[in-house]
C-alpha cells in the first residue's frame, strides 16, 4: 500500500509541477503559486515516506521513480489539453484572395503582409489564435489552399490600456 501511495504522490506532484510551468509561463502567476502550495505539500509526504525504512524496502525507490515519469507524462497530455496561451499564425500563400476573404469570411482577423518569393509575388497572413484552435486553423487553411506554408509559434500580445 505504501508504494502505490508513493507512486501516486510523486505522479500528483510531477503533473502538477507541469500545469504549473506552463500556467507561469501564461502570465498567470497566483495560480502558479498556489499549485505550489499543494506541491510542497505532496512533495514533503512522498520523500518522507521514501526515506522512512527506504533501505529495507529498496522498491520505494522504484515506486518513486515511476511515479516522476507518470507524473512527467500525464502532465503533458493533460497541459495539451487544456493548452492555454496564444499562438501566432504565419501563412505565405500565392492564392491569397481566395484564402484571405475566406478566413475572414468566418471571422479570423487576417493581417496580410505583400512579399516575394524567388519567382513571384507572394502574401504573408499573421493570425493570432488561441492555442486551442490552432490544429483546426491549420487544416482549414490546407483546405482552402493545399500549397499554402504555415508557420505556428507560441505568442502572447501586450495592450498599453
Amino acid at each position: 500500500m505504501q508504494y502505490i501511495l508513493i507512486f501516486g504522490a510523486k505522479t500528483l506532484e510531477n503533473i502538477l509541477t507541469t500545469i504549473r510551468i506552463i500556467v507561469i509561463s501564461n502570465q498567470k502567476k497566483l495560480l502558479g503559486a498556489i499549485l505550489n502550495i499543494f506541491i510542497a505539500i505532496i512533495w514533503i509526504y512522498a520523500t518522507v515516506a521514501l526515506l522512512h525504512n527506504f533501505t529495507s524496502k529498496p522498491l520505494k525507490i522504484v515506486a518513486f521513480a515511476l511515479g516522476c515519469f507518470t507524473g512527467s507524462y500525464l502532465g503533458c497530455l493533460i497541459e495539451e489539453k487544456i493548452a492555454l496561451g496564444e499562438n501566432m499564425i504565419t501563412c505565405i500563400t500565392e492564392d491569397d484572395n481566395k484564402l484571405i476573404d475566406g478566413l475572414r469570411a468566418l471571422n479570423y482577423q487576417v493581417t496580410t503582409i505583400d512579399g516575394e518569393g524567388i519567382n513571384d509575388k507572394k502574401k504573408v497572413l499573421l493570425i493570432m489564435i488561441p492555442r486551442k484552435k490552432k490544429f483546426s486553423l491549420v487544416r482549414l487553411i490546407k483546405l482552402i489552399d493545399s500549397k499554402a506554408m504555415i508557420i505556428t509559434e507560441k505568442a502572447s500580445y501586450y495592450d498599453n490600456k
